[in-house]
């Protein structure tokens, strides 16, 4: 009697044990850790973080000295790669792990480091990097970031992300492509310089540090004020009134516009980089990859050639105005370009 009463126990033990292994060998099978909807939902959180950091920024940059746009656009470049996806168990819970590996473009890295002075001052680049990552396991190399990271594939949208891992990256990203997005044409005392001028050691001595961003700001407000970033000789006048120069020949196309032209110019340039943004994003990021030196080609011809643009402006105003109707309109050009390579 005992002898099948212990037999029975030892039974329903290991019938047990098997059904647990099951169970943990079901929950493990169910994790897809290398789905490719994964790294997409990881970039496009980086992305939208880099987004609201930079816009936040240019709302609360006096100087205007940064267009947000293009660190958004310096975002979509970025080269993002999970490496080594498993599964792990913390606990009893069972997750994914990988390696994250993001690399900027060299000429944007370069870009970067050569206006930095305009933003961090003395401090470099690799310094302001190096302060951000004190006591996390990101890792910074030439212009390269490694982290690791844990999370759990979802069925319907993405991945569930287990830590600030990508949060932290995303920040620091921000801050290593903050001074790419300078403007070609600054403000300083009242006047616009080239970028390139302002980059002289006896001007940039003398700028006040940037202001850090509100945390508030950057989850209340998705898009910069349109009204910030209007020259100071600009505030007070309605939407109706002239701009012109003392010297102006009437006839002239350019030579006289109202504020609600310029407005308009910065809300055109805005809606045209959303819409380049998103018909990038839309690509496959093969497609992307293969066509990223002639995307970082055309970023710099579009500067030059709307820097060139804006030459002949009796002020800043019309200055800005000019350069952004030549940035909408080759952003636009690129656009339609772009659309022959996304799925329809």
């Amino acid at each position: 009697m005992y002898r099948k009463l212990l037999a029975l126990t030892l039974s329903a033990g290991l019938l047990a044990a098997c059904g647990d292994d099951s169970t943990k060998q079901n929950t493990t099978a169910d994790l897809v850790c290398t789905d490719p909807v994964i790294v997409q939902s990881v970039r496009n959180t980086i992305q939208d973080i880099i987004k609201q950091e930079a816009r936040a920024f240019a709302r609360n940059d006096s100087r205007q000295f940064v267009d947000a746009d293009k660190i958004i656009a310096a975002g979509s470049l970025l080269d993002i790669t999970l490496e080594d996806a498993q599964t792990i168990r913390e606990g009893n819970k069972t997750l994914c792990s990988a390696g994250l590996r993001i690399v900027i473009p060299t000429d944007i890295a370069n870009s970067a480091a050569t206006n930095s002075p305009l933003i961090y001052g003395n401090t470099t680049i690799r310094e302001i990097i190096e302060q951000k990552i004190t006591g996390s396991i990101l890792s910074y190399s030439g212009n390269s970031f490694t982290t690791t990271i844990h999370y759990t594939p979802k069925k319907t949208d993405g991945v569930s992300l287990e830590d600030n891992a990508v949060t932290l990256t995303a920040q620091t990203l921000y801050a290593a492509l903050l001074p790419y997005g300078v403007k070609s044409i600054v403000m300083i005392d009242g006047k616009a310089v080239s970028k390139e001028e302002a980059l002289r050691p006896n001007t940039t001595e003398s700028f006040d540090e940037p202001p850090e961003a509100d945390p508030e700001d950057i989850l209340e407000n998705n898009a910069a004020s349109q009204s910030d970033g209007v020259p100071q000789d600009l505030i007070g006048l309605d939407s109706h009134t002239e701009i012109i120069s003392p010297n102006t020949d009437h006839s002239s196309q350019n030579s006289s516009f109202s504020i609600n032209d310029l407005e308009n110019a910065r809300a055109q340039n805005r809606q045209a980089e959303a819409e380049i943004n998103g018909v990038w994003n839309s690509m496959e990021h093969g497609v992307q990859q293969g066509m990223l030196d002639e995307q970082r080609s055309w970023i710099q011809s579009k500067s030059q050639n709307c820097l060139q643009a804006a030459a002949p402006a009796d002020n800043p105003a019309q200055a800005e105005y000019l350069q952004l109707q030549c940035d909408t309109r080759m952003t636009r050009e690129r656009t339609q370009y772009l659309r022959g390579f996304t799925i329809q």
